[in-house]
């Protein structure tokens, strides 16, 4: 039995206009008047991209003027030696619960290392990056002055981070976000978990220290957020003329979270002081005892 070769298929009529008809569409999509008047000029296949790269969140940026870790001294320390690095490897949280109740240690108020996922650990890197070039294994709480072991991973250490514009206490580490100039400042946690007065006025329920996440980095002046008397300035002690859209931000600014009005710095009408006015005074602040079986 022969097989016999088939034909090609006949196209008919009507699907070759149809395929003309879509080549031609498809030329003028790819003309340049077409790009002009649908706004994709310079869209071809060799032009640059259009769309903008996606914001990943605020540019951060630490500095530290002091002594430098040399590679010689680095490679020759005994703690880089055993853990490959000049932090402190926690080995329990002994600390951590001995204030904050077994109840509430979980990773809602304590930030965990599970917590970050793959590559989305900048900010702890940065934070290890800048205080381990300059040998800073432990930094001071800037209310009672205890030195915090820094380690090397979450949680960072038995408190928290935070930015503010004035160095309160400790070395001068200066951390630029979004090109503004602020300070690393440390809170311990037996700090935060204590109840907070304010010498001046009295008033205790204007800093939740209980509901600071441990262990990680805050971009805002945490002390300042929560306010109680009105702003005076910190030289003369007079009530400082504040603007009512700067007042009515100040007074929402724990439920609004407009935390950058507390950076503004101002100038006193009375002695002619500039300065960060906005920014709490920790003199002016009280402590009581911690109660770690307070809710």
């Amino acid at each position: 039995m022969m097989l016999t070769e088939c034909p090609p298929p006949q196209l008919s009529a009507g699907f070759m206009f149809q395929r003309d008809q879509r080549n031609d569409r498809k030329k003028s999509c790819d003309s340049d008047e077409f790009r002009k008047r649908s706004g994709t000029v310079g869209s071809g296949k060799g032009s640059e991209k259009r769309w903008p790269k996606r914001d990943v969140g605020p540019s951060l940026e630490l500095r530290f003027y002091g002594t430098m870790l040399t590679a010689t001294v680095f490679f020759e320390d005994e703690q880089v030696r055993i853990n490959g690095s000049v932090f402190t490897r926690r080995t329990n949280y002994d600390n951590l619960l001995s204030v904050v109740p077994k109840s509430k240690f979980n990773g809602i108020h304590i930030k965990m290392e599970d917590d970050c996922p793959q590559g989305g650990d900048d900010i702890r890197l940065c934070l290890l990056k800048t205080l381990g070039a300059n040998n800073l294994r432990s930094v001071p709480c800037v209310c009672c002055y205890a030195d915090m072991k820094v380690y090397d991973k979450y949680p960072l250490l038995d408190g928290v981070f935070y930015l503010s514009s004035v160095s309160q206490y400790g070395a001068k580490t200066e951390v630029f976000l979004d090109g503004r100039k602020f300070f690393l400042q440390q809170l311990c946690v037996k700090c935060l978990w204590s109840d907070w007065f304010c010498r001046t006025c009295g008033q205790g329920n204007w800093f939740a220290g209980r509901a600071i996440i441990l262990g990680t980095l805050y971009y805002y002046d945490i002390l300042s957020a929560g306010r109680c008397c009105p702003p005076s300035c910190k030289k003369c002690k007079s009530p400082l003329l504040v603007r009512d859209q700067l007042t009515q931000q100040l007074t929402n600014v724990g439920t609004m979270g407009n935390y950058a009005s507390i950076n503004e710095p101002l100038t006193c009408s009375a002695c002619g002081a500039h300065d960060f006015h906005l920014v709490r005074d920790l003199r002016c602040c009280a402590l009581s005892a911690v109660d770690p079986n307070k809710p």
